[in-house]
């Protein structure tokens, strides 16, 4: 496989995200792991905290440390669902969303240019892919164990060889 292989590219994609969160985190002057919360909060719907420390692979008392070192920290709040008053969700406070929008902008506005200047077919088909790869990648994450043939088999995947 090259470098112009589409499945090797995502392979590449997946490598970059680790030196990028921790470019961003250091930016933000925040540990990888705050980040990585805020990363699920910011610009989303709310969570519990348990839900939280779910996506982030944590158990419900350090999901809740997290949030207590999130909210100290001024990054993060608990507030009543609107929707189920009994339910504690986290949000990010403005300022954070707007510092956190501001760190990455000058990487979100190079993908955006890039974007714009492809065509209409060509950005399908971009579309279209990416969609395929988020999906598959999504439905690996929720599935643990997915693939245990291929590693019976001794097979590899283009991510494994890079």
């Amino acid at each position: 496989m090259t470098k112009t292989d589409p499945a090797m590219l995502v392979g590449e994609l997946i490598r970059l995200a680790t030196p990028v969160g921790h470019r961003l985190a250091r930016d933000l002057a925040l540990s990888l792991n705050d980040l990585t919360a805020l990363h699920h909060l910011v610009g989303r719907p709310p969570l519990g905290p348990a839900d939280l420390g779910k996506r982030l692979g944590m158990s419900s008392a350090s999901a809740t440390v997290l949030v207590d070192r999130l909210e100290q920290a001024g990054y993060a709040r608990r507030e009543r669902d609107p929707h189920d008053r009994r339910r504690v969700v986290v949000t990010v406070t403005a300022a954070t969303e707007q510092r956190s929008l501001a760190a990455v902008a000058p990487l979100v506005e190079a993908i955006t240019k890039i974007s714009t200047e492809l065509d209409a077919t060509t950005r399908q088909a971009v579309t279209h892919y990416l969609s395929q790869v988020v999906q598959a990648m999504q439905a690996f994450v929720d599935h643990e164990h997915a693939h245990p043939a291929a590693e019976e088999a001794g097979t590899t995947t283009a991510i494994e060889h890079h």
